[in-house]
């Protein structure tokens, strides 16, 4: 299987060799597109579009992706995801992975994750496609969240690749520590947000936690109980009617193989 890594923090962020690093750990194909600078906020923005635009294309010389295909884009991911997803490579995918993002993207931020963009492109072009997030600047968070994205890759190869958009978020925590894996819709409010300050002639950023409570049952309260959040994204369209329960169930599969056999009866009572 050939799998396509990208995410919306740039070419040389440590989240994406790991996830790189993760793919290519069952021996699939990997080649990494990913932009040249951090595109955080992005979407699903393929930038600026004119009529022959020419947007640099270039071979990275991070050592931690030695030994891996990989192209520079100066563009945001959906860019690069779009593609390589129509070929412009030479070659197309047969899954998307994005991240892993530095920072939960869960609620109705999600709309505005370039992280969660790229894999919304894909599946707008009938690839499958899954974006992965942790807490921000946690070497614990990329760990467990590598081996969490192996059990969903998986999943969704045995699933069959359904042209779906797939979103996780894992706990910053060991992986035997988590407390389980289950599905769930974003809820109202995310756990990380942007908050705005008007002064004079600028609009000032700054970003900020939300505390729980969050609603119950919520991606985001699933992540504040310990649990990894997994959330089948709802497209516009739908293709393939029976793919959401297909995926559900083949990941659930995955995860009670990988974890000890005492967690199973865990995992089955907390499925939201």
């Amino acid at each position: 299987m050939r799998i396509l890594v990208t995410n919306d923090d740039g070419i040389e962020a440590a989240g994406l060799a790991a996830l790189a690093s993760a793919a290519g750990g069952d021996g699939h194909d990997v080649v990494v597109v990913a932009p040249s600078v951090e595109s955080s906020g992005s979407a699903s923005s393929l930038g600026v579009i004119r009529d022959r635009n020419r947007v640099t294309v270039s071979v990275p010389g991070d050592e931690r992706l030695a030994g891996i295909e990989a192209y520079s884009v100066d563009a945001p991911p959906a860019l690069g995801v779009r593609a390589t997803c129509s070929g412009a490579f030479g070659w197309k995918p047969n899954l998307v992975v994005s991240g892993i993002n530095p920072g939960f993207n869960t609620g109705r931020l999600v709309l505005h994750s370039g992280t969660v963009g790229a894999a919304l492109t894909a599946a707008s072009l009938d690839v499958c496609a899954a974006a992965f997030s942790t807490e921000a600047h946690s070497v614990l968070g990329l760990n467990t969240t590598s081996r969490v994205a192996r059990c969903v890759i998986g999943g969704l190869a045995d699933a069959g690749l359904p042209p779906v958009a797939v979103n996780v978020n894992v706990p910053a925590l060991p992986f035997a520590e988590l407390s389980g894996l289950c599905f769930a819709d974003p809820g109202p409010t995310s756990c990380e947000d942007v908050a705005f300050d008007f002064d004079g002639d600028r609009l000032s950023l700054r970003r900020r936690r939300n505390p729980p409570p969050y609603v119950e049952g919520s991606d985001a309260d699933l992540l504040s109980s310990g649990l990894v959040a997994v959330s089948v994204l709802t497209l516009p369209w739908r293709t393939d009617v029976d793919a959401e329960s297909r995926v559900q169930s083949a990941i659930e599969r995955r995860w009670i193989a990988s974890v000890e056999p005492d967690s199973t009866a865990n995992f089955r009572r907390q499925r939201v």
